[in-house]
């Protein structure tokens, strides 16, 4: 019987959920400040532009909370509004799959900082199309 108990202690113990960290007061603080906008365009190696991709900003902090995503429309733009001040770079989604690379010109890599009420344009995003190739 103590066996049994023992082992039922331990399967429970097992499959306990942990509670999610307590959010930092930089974290509280962000929300309450202007949002920035990020605005830009997905295309391919040959410039030509991509619709139907899934932007998001990828927060480069612990702070920084994850904003909403854009799909790029017909003519391959996008537009963010990101928490701030913070710097970013990008994840793209496509056909349900999200790829980083290690190529320079990944959009993870890049690095875009703002500040409270900005506005930057004219980013543009390479997508890598032979890397989602690789996968299929």
């Amino acid at each position: 019987m103590h066996l049994r108990t023992a082992l039922l202690v331990s399967v429970l113990g097992a499959c306990a959920c942990a509670t999610p960290p307590r959010p930092t007061e930089a974290s509280l603080r962000l929300p309450k400040n202007a949002r920035a906008l990020l605005e830009g365009r997905v295309v391919d190696r040959g410039g030509v532009p991509i619709p139907g991709i899934r932007v998001e900003a990828l927060p480069r902090g612990r702070d920084i909370p994850w904003s909403e995503p854009a799909t790029t429309d017909d003519g391959g733009r996008f537009r963010l509004s990101v928490f701030a001040p913070a710097e970013y770079g990008f994840v793209l989604t496509f056909g349900g799959r999200t790829i980083v690379t290690p190529e320079k010109e990944d959009p993870a890599r890049l690095s875009v900082a703002v500040l409270p009420g900005d506005r930057r344009t004219g980013i543009e995003l390479l997508f890598l199309r032979e890397e989602w190739e690789k996968i299929r």
